[in-house]
């Protein structure tokens, strides 16, 4: 059967998908155990899952569930403080285009329902849930900007070192030790300096022809972010240090997929093609030539060939906690107390208060050309007049007609188009 909302294309109609005890939506794999809401716009549709708060950080997997007990409480309460800062933020400009407080990327917090509580130690990363209920962290009357990244290396940074703007005092530098428990503690990675400048170049960077040279400028700890100069043979150019890592990893690996990302000690191939934003650069020639003798050759006879290296540490962004650094302290006997305090400056869990709702409403996907999903059993579907009703469980799809949402059986439609749309009759 198939329910048709009678309202105009726009992105107010809306179906919502009601799922009765025991019943949970299955879409591309993963699936999810909240209301599913499908709204249609002229961009297509959007789909997002109301649900618990509770619910929501059980369906997020940032850490190995096989991790510590103190190092999964430890990431539950980074996890819950930062989806409770989101939402006393407001909505993000696409949050508030398709009625969501929270997208399920890795652009916000990676989230995929019920999906990975099956998985081995699925029930040790609820169990952590349960254990912290309602335990955020709070700075100055409100829950903080709890980021955190896989691996800081040997040590965080400033959070206006890396994003620019004031300091914030929990986001400051703090030795993590992970030396010998994270993969991404070190690493190198060596490229051709032509390689270097067409990278920078392709991200829209002044810069062209061969390097010349490359100073590095690293402020002290706090003071503001690092800058690159790069001279060239037909300009000079101050590169912020944080766009370089932009630059890579947005270029890299689609100009030189041979050579990026670069490989670990390990064998195996970096995370991304400049890993983190805790590192130092520097540019070997292959025919060191003084730069005055330089600025009176051809432009033919200056052109050299040498080598730019990163030597770094981490993966991720380097600000507030570090994941490898709290299985470290978690496997030296700290508790999750201690590791969140550890990373945020002092700070310590607490309750929410009424810093969290009871619900949240999570991003799936936008700007889709249809959904397809799987009831596992019975559910309610209640459109923008409330007209529609109780439908059993099996595949679903649907898609944008001319009325708005059309919801129609995967299988087993009519197979007579509706006249008006093109699309398999609603009844």
């Amino acid at each position: 059967m198939a329910v048709m909302i009678s309202a105009p294309a726009i992105a107010e109609d809306t179906v919502t998908l009601h799922p009765a005890d025991g019943t949970e939506f299955e879409i591309n794999g993963r699936r999810y155990g909240g209301a599913l809401t499908i709204a249609a716009s002229e961009s297509g549709l959007a789909l997002t899952e109301t649900t618990s708060v509770d619910a929501y950080l059980a369906g997020i997997k940032e850490v190995p569930f096989g991790w510590p007990d103190e190092a999964l409480a430890a990431q539950v309460v980074a996890a819950r403080t930062y989806l409770a800062n989101t939402m006393r933020n407001g909505r993000s400009e696409r949050g508030r285009e398709h009625g969501f407080d929270i997208c399920a990327s890795s652009a916000c917090q990676v989230y995929a329902g019920t999906s990975y509580l099956d998985e081995q130690h699925g029930d040790r990363w609820l169990a952590a849930v349960e254990h912290t209920a309602r335990q955020i962290l709070t700075f100055d009357g409100g829950p903080i900007l709890a980021v955190y990244s896989s691996s800081a290396g040997s040590r965080t940074m400033a959070v206006q070192d890396v994003w620019g703007g004031a300091a914030l005092p929990y986001l400051q530098p703090v030795d993590s030790p992970e030396q010998g428990v994270s993969p991404y503690a070190s690493w190198r990675v060596e490229i051709p300096s032509r390689a270097f400048v067409e990278i920078l170049a392709a991200d829209g960077h002044p810069v062209g022809g061969d390097l010349i040279a490359l100073d590095h400028r690293i402020p002290p700890e706090g003071e503001g972010r690092a800058t690159l100069v790069v001279s060239t043979t037909r300009g000079t150019a101050t590169v912020l240090g944080p766009a370089v890592k932009g630059a890579m990893n947005r270029q890299g690996a689609d100009l030189y997929p041979a050579l990026l990302p670069a490989a670990r000690s390990d064998g195996k191939r970096l995370p991304q093609a400049l890993p983190s934003y805790r590192y130092r650069v520097s540019y070997t020639p292959e025919h060191a030539i003084p730069e005055f003798v330089l600025a009176h050759l051809p432009y033919d006879d200056a052109v050299q060939f040498g080598t730019v290296v990163f030597d770094g540490e981490g993966w991720g962004h380097n600000l507030g906690m570090s994941q490898y650094g709290a299985l470290a302290m978690a496997l030296e006997g700290e508790d999750y107390a201690e590791i969140l305090s550890h990373y945020y400056g002092g700070l310590t869990p607490e309750d929410a208060g009424d810093h969290l709702p009871d619900e949240v409403v999570i991003g799936l996907g936008w700007d889709l050309g249809s959904v397809t999903f799987s009831a596992s059993g019975a559910f309610t579907v209640v459109d923008d007049t409330d007209a529609a009703g109780p439908r059993s469980g099996g595949t679903w799809s649907a898609i944008v007609g001319n009325d708005g949402v059309v919801l129609f059986p995967a299988i087993g439609y009519p197979t007579a188009p509706d006249p008006r749309t093109g699309l398999p009759a609603p009844v």
